[in-house]
C-alpha cells in the first residue's frame, strides 16, 4: 500500500487527476528531505576523507544503479551485459542483494532457486543467463565469493550508493519518459527522498569509476505461453481483451504500451516484488492473463494455462555494444 502510494506521488505528472494534492504532500515532506540530505553530505565528506574506506578488488567491478526509486530497467540491462560477455568467451559473476526475500545470508542462486527464499531478481538473473549469481545484501562478501570462481567480471544489480563497494564502472541507467513532468522534474527542490524519488544527487557521487549515463528504453515486442512454449509477436495476438496482472514499480508503462497497440487491459497492480499467492491470476472468465518474467518466476507454480509472459527488448542495441566496448577496456 505504502508502495503504491509513493510510486503515485513520485510519477504522478502534471495534468493527472490529483497532481495538486501531492504536490502539497511533497511540499510538506520537505524537512525530511533536507535531513536526508545533510545525511548524504555528512556520508560523502567520509568518504572523502577516508574516514570510511572503500574496498577495491583486482577483478573489474561495474555497478549498475539508477538515481531513482523505481523500475529503471536495471536488472534487464545487466541480463543483455552478461550475455554479451559470455558471448565473448568471458566468465561473469552477477550481485543483486534479493528484495524482500527471506534471505539473510549470501545464497548461490541457481534457475530452480526458491524465488521467495532468494529473491525474484536473482532467480531472474539465474534463469536469463549463463553467469555465476550471488544474492546477498553484503556486496563485499558476495564479491569476494564470485572472485573465488575465477570470474572475469561482476555486475552488481543495484549498489550505486554502497559506497563501500569499489567499482571501476558504474551505469546509470534511467528511462526520463517516467519522470518527466512530474513534480520532482517540474520542482527541483523536491527531487529527494521522501519528497521525490531520487535517492542521491550526483554532485555527492564520491566513486572516480568510469561513469555512463544511460536513457533507456524497452519495447515488448512478444508474448509467450510457457506450458505450451509458443511464441507469438504481440501485434499478431487476436484476442484484445486480457487481464493485466503486474508487481513492478512502474506498471502504467506497460499499461500504456499495450493499449497504444490495440489490447483492452484489465489493470491489476500490485507493490514491487509483491508475494502471489495464485489468487491474484484467477478471473470469471477465460480471457489472457499477462505477467512479466520476474512475476512469473512466483506465478509459474501455479500452472494457470492463461498465463501469457511479456517479452520485452531494448529498443537500441547500439547501447550494449557500446557499453561492452568501454567494459573490456577498463
Amino acid at each position: 500500500m505504502l508502495d503504491s502510494f509513493l510510486n503515485k506521488l513520485w510519477y504522478i505528472k502534471k495534468g493527472e487527476s490529483y497532481y495538486w494534492f501531492y504536490l502539497v504532500i511533497s511540499i510538506c515532506l520537505l524537512p525530511l528531505s533536507g535531513i536526508y540530505f545533510a545525511v548524504l553530505v555528512i556520508r560523502s565528506i567520509l568518504y572523502r576523507c577516508r574516514v570510511l574506506q572503500t574496498k577495491y578488488f583486482q577483478t573489474p567491478v561495474i555497478v549498475v544503479g539508477n538515481s531513482v526509486i523505481g523500475g529503471q530497467g536495471k536488472t534487464p540491462l545487466c541480463i543483455s551485459l552478461a550475455n554479451e560477455l559470455t558471448k565473448r568467451g568471458l566468465k561473469v559473476g552477477l550481485v543483486a542483494s534479493g528484495y524482500k526475500s527471506e534471505n539473510t545470508s549470501l545464497r548461490k542462486v541457481l534457475p530452480d532457486s526458491d524465488p521467495k527464499a532468494v529473491g525474484d531478481e536473482p532467480v531472474l538473473l539465474a534463469r536469463s543467463t549463463q553467469a555465476s549469481v550471488i544474492a546477498g545484501k553484503d556486496r563485499i562478501r558476495a564479491t569476494e565469493k564470485l572472485i573465488e570462481e575465477s570470474v572475469d567480471y561482476i555486475i552488481h544489480d543495484d549498489g550505486l550508493d554502497h559506497l563501500r563497494l569499489g567499482r571501476k564502472m558504474e551505469i546509470i541507467v534511467s528511462k526520463k519518459k517516467t519522470f518527466a513532468n512530474t513534480i520532482s522534474d517540474n520542482l527541483s527542490f523536491c527531487k529527494l527522498l521522501p519528497s521525490g524519488p531520487w535517492r542521491t544527487l550526483h554532485s555527492l557521487r564520491t566513486s572516480n569509476a568510469v561513469k555512463d549515463f544511460i536513457d533507456i528504453e524497452y519495447d515488448t515486442f512478444q508474448i509467450i505461453h510457457p506450458l505450451k512454449g509458443f511464441k507469438i509477436p504481440i501485434e499478431d495476438y487476436k484476442e484484445k481483451n486480457i487481464h493485466l496482472v503486474l508487481g513492478i514499480a512502474l506498471p502504467h508503462i506497460i499499461k500504456s504500451e499495450l493499449i497504444e497497440k490495440g489490447y483492452t487491459v484489465d489493470c491489476n497492480f500490485y507493490d514491487d516484488h509483491h508475494d502471489f499467492n495464485g489468487s491474484e491470476i484467477i478471473f470469471n472468465d477465460n480471457n489472457p492473463v499477462f505477467v512479466t518474467m520476474k512475476d512469473y518466476i512466483k506465478l509459474e507454480k501455479y500452472q494457470n494455462q492463461n498465463l501469457w509472459i511479456l517479452n520485452h527488448r531494448n529498443k537500441n542495441e547500439k547501447t550494449i555494444n557500446n557499453l561492452i566496448d568501454q567494459i573490456t577496456k577498463i
